[in-house]
C-alpha cells in the first residue's frame, strides 16, 4: 500500500505543562465523548476524536465539531489508516452486538461509505486507479481473500469477488503487504487482470463475476500484459516456457518459438513497446507484432539478473555475492562491451556520462565507450549512502561513514568535500537521510538525530535526543536493509535512498528539482485528487479537492523537524517534549512539555499545530 503520510502521529502522553505556545482553541469533549481514547488527523486536516461515546470530527482550524456518531464506540486506533489523496479513512470498531465491523468514512461529514456490518471483512489493503474512477480494495474474511471495487463517483461499493483462500499459518498484521503479486491490469475491454501466486484471475469490470482463471504449476514470477498486442505474458518460478494468454478469453497462445534457455527471472519493456525477456542463459528482446525473438542468439553474461533499456542498447547487469559484471549490448544483441564488478552491484543506473553503480565492496562510472572506470579511484560505501541533491551547484551529495562526496551526473566527476565528520550518536548502520537545505548546506537526519553539513564540509551542528520510552509505532523516515527489496545481503543504511538516487539519475540533465529541496513552504497550491460531476468540462461540479497544501508530506516543505525526546534529570521526575529544531540553526524555536508515559497528540507539521488530548476529554491546538 502507497501510504504517504502528512503527519507524524504518535503516542499518547498526558500534557501538564505546555509553555511558550499560542493556544489557538480548547474543547472540552466530556459531554459529548465522555473519554477520549485517541486522536488522529484525516487527509483534509479535519481532527477524529474516538471516545466511550462515539467518533467525532473536529475542524483542525476553529476546534469546532463537525459530525458526531455515537454508535462508532470502541473503534481500534491501531486499524486507523488514511487513504491517500482523499477524504476518506479506514477504523475498525466492536459494537455492542455482533461482530467486528470495518468501515470507510468521508472525514468531511462523517458519512460511512462502506460498511463491512457483521459480514467479517477487513481491509487489507487498496489500490486507486483514477483513470477508471475506481479505488480496489483487499479484504479478508478468515482467509479467504476478497477483491472489492468502489467507485470514485458514487463512492460506494460496485462489487466484490472472492480470489481463493490464504494458504499455510496465522495471517501477519491486517495492514501488511499486499496479497496482489501481479497487477492490476487492465485488458481492451477494461476487465481487471490480477496476479496470485499461481493464479491470474480477470474479473468483470462492471459486476465482478470471473470471466477466467488459470492455475500455473508453481508460483507466478512475472506478468505483463502488452497494450500493443493485447497479450498476457506469464512467467513461472523455474519454468522453461514462456507462457502467452489471451487476456479476453485466457486461451494458451503461446508461439512454439518462444521457448526458454534457461529459468525465467524477469520480462519487461522499452519505450518502443518490446518486451526484454531476461532468463538465467540470457535475455532476447520479443517483438510484440509477431511474438517472435528479435535476436537469432540471447546475450548472456555470468549472473544475469537485471536488463535496463538504454538510448545506446541495453545495459545487462549481473549480480552475486561476490562478482559481478555490467554489459553494453546494441539492439542487435551484440556487445559493445563488459566489465567486471567487485561485490554485489544493489544499484545500478545510467547516467549522462556512463553507467554508475554501488556495490557491497566498491562504485565507479563505466563509461558508454569502453566500459572502462570513470573514476580513478573507487569511492567505498559500507551502507547505503544518505543522498540529497545541491540546487546551486548541481550535484548530488552523497553522506555515509564519515564523509561526504559531491557527485556531478553530467561529468562524472566525484569530490570527496568533507572527512572525518563526528556526527552525535551516529554509527555506520544508523539509517540516515538527507535534505538540500537552500543557503545553508546538508541536513543529515534520522527520526532522532539531526546534524548540518556546510557546502565546504564544515559541520555546522550535530544532536542526538533521546527517544520516548516507547517507540514503536513511529513511522520512521528510513527503512533498514536491502531485505525489504527483496534481496538478501546485510546491507545497512535507508532503503529510500535508492529511491531517491533513482529518481535524481532519471533526469538526464542531472538537474532535479522535488518538494524535498523548498525548505521554506510553497505560496501556491495544486490539486492531488478531486471528484467531479458534471456533462462535461465546462460544467463540472467539484465535490472535493485535496490539495498539496493539506496532503504533501510538509517535512519535505517546512524549514523545521519536529522530534519527540525523553529528558531525564536528577531533579525531576523523567518527563517527554515535542521539540520544532530549525534546520539551518540546530536550535529549538518551540517546544512543548510532556511528562505522562502515555502519549495522546498529533502533530500537524502542515500548518505548525500541535493537538493535545489532555485528561483524557479535553482537546486543544497549539500553535508553534
Amino acid at each position: 500500500m502507497k501510504r504517504k503520510s502528512t503527519l507524524i502521529v504518535l503516542f499518547v502522553f498526558f500534557i501538564t505543562s505546555i509553555y511558550a505556545q499560542e493556544k489557538l482553541w480548547e474543547k472540552d469533549l466530556k459531554t459529548e465523548l465522555y473519554e477520549v481514547g485517541w486522536i488522529k488527523q484525516a487527509n483534509s486536516g479535519i481532527i477524529v476524536a474516538a471516545g466511550a461515546k462515539g467518533l467525532l470530527g473536529m475542524d483542525h482550524v476553529s476546534g469546532k465539531t463537525l459530525w458526531h456518531n455515537k454508535e462508532l464506540k470502541g473503534v481500534d486506533k491501531n486499524s486507523f489508516f488514511n487513504i491517500d489523496g482523499l477524504p476518506l479513512f479506514y477504523v475498525e470498531y466492536a459494537p455492542v452486538i455482533g461482530k467486528i465491523r470495518g468501515i470507510i468514512v468521508n472525514s468531511s461529514n462523517g458519512d460511512i461509505v462502506f460498511d463491512t456490518k457483521d459480514e467479517g471483512y477487513r481491509v487489507k489493503n487498496y489500490t486507486t486507479v483514477p483513470d477508471k474512477g475506481i479505488i480496489l480494495f483487499e479484504l479478508l474474511k478468515a482467509k479467504t481473500r476478497i477483491l472489492m471495487s468502489f467507485s470514485l463517483k458514487t463512492w460506494q461499493r460496485t462489487w466484490q469477488c472472492s480470489l481463493g483462500e490464504i494458504s499455510g499459518g496465522l495471517i501477519g498484521k491486517v495492514f501488511s503487504r499486499s496479497f496482489i503479486d501481479h497487477g492490476p491490469y487492465f485488458n481492451a475491454s477494461g476487465h481487471v487482470i490480477v496476479g496470485i501466486k499461481d493464479n491470474i484471475y480477470t474479473i468483470e469490470r462492471e459486476n465482478g463475476n470471473i470471466i477466467w482463471n488459470h492455475t500455473t504449476n508453481k508460483k507466478i514470477k512475472a506478468l505483463v500484459f502488452s497494450e500493443i498486442n493485447n497479450s498476457l505474458y506469464v512467467g513461472v518460478r523455474k519454468s522453461k516456457k514462456l507462457l502467452v494468454l489471451d487476456p479476453e478469453k485466457g486461451n494458451d497462445i503461446t508461439p512454439g518459438k518462444l521457448k526458454l534457455r534457461g529459468t525465467l527471472i524477469d520480462i519487461t519493456s522499452d519505450i518502443e513497446g518490446n518486451l526484454i525477456l531476461v532468463e538465467t542463459e540470457g535475455f532476447n528482446i520479443i517483438d510484440p507484432k509477431t511474438n517472435t525473438f528479435k535476436w537469432k542468439k540471447s546475450f548472456k553474461i555470468p549472473f544475469l539478473d537485471e536488463v535496463i533499456p538504454h538510448e545506446k542498447g541495453f545495459i545487462a547487469i549481473g549480480k552475486s555475492d561476490k562478482d559481478g559484471s555490467v554489459a553494453l549490448v546494441d539492439k542487435k544483441g551484440g556487445k559493445i562491451w563488459s566489465s567486471n564488478v567487485k561485490g554485489y552491484a544493489y544499484f545500478v543506473v545510467p547516467i549522462p556520462k556512463g553507467v554508475f553503480y554501488i556495490s557491497t565492496e566498491r562504485s565507479n562510472i563505466l563509461d558508454f565507450e569502453k566500459g572502462k572506470d570513470v573514476w580513478k579511484k573507487d569511492v567505498k560505501f559500507k551502507a547505503i549512502p544518505a543522498v540529497t541533491f545541491d540546487e546551486k551547484e548541481d550535484k548530488v551529495i552523497l553522506f555515509e561513514n564519515k564523509k561526504g562526496y559531491k557527485f556531478d551526473l553530467k561529468t562524472g566527476n566525484v569530490n570527496l568535500f568533507a572527512e572525518d565528520v563526528q556526527l552525535e550518536k551516529v554509527k555506520r548502520s544508523t539509517p540516515l537521510v538527507a535534505e538540500y537545505i537552500d543557503g545553508s548546506g546538508y541536513l543529515i537526519h534520522g527520526d532522532q538525530y539531526i546534524s548540518l553539513l556546510t557546502p565546504s564540509g564544515q559541520l555546522k551542528y550535530t544532536k542526538y535526543y533521546t527517544p520516548a520510552s516507547d517507540i514503536k509505532g513511529l513511522a520512521s523516515v528510513a527503512q533498514l536493509g536491502l531485505a525489504i527489496a527483496g534481496v538478501d545481503f546485510d546491507v545497512e543504511g535507508a532503503i529510500s535512498n535508492i529511491e531517491l538516487l533513482e529518481s535524481i539519475s532519471a533526469v538526464s540533465s542531472g538537474a532535479y528539482r522535488t518538494s524535498a529541496d523548498q525548505t521554506d513552504g510553497k505560496s501556491t497550491e495544486s490539486v492531488v485528487a478531486g471528484l467531479y460531476v458534471g456533462s462535461n468540462a465546462e460544467n463540472m461540479s467539484t465535490i472535493f479537492e485535496v490539495t498539496k497544501a493539506r496532503h504533501t508530506n510538509s517535512k519535505e516543505i517546512k524549514g523545521h523537524k519536529f522530534i519527540v525526546a525523553k529528558v531525564k534529570s536528577e531533579t525531576e521526575p523523567t518527563y517527554h517534549k515535542i521539540l520544532m529544531v530549525n534546520k539551518k540553526t540546530g536550535k529549538e524555536d518551540a517546544q512543548i512539555k510532556l511528562v505522562d508515559k502515555t502519549p495522546n497528540y498529533v502533530i500537524d507539521e502542515i500548518d505548525s499545530v500541535v493537538f493535545v488530548n489532555e485528561k483524557n476529554r479535553l482537546i486543544s491546538a497549539y500553535k508553534f
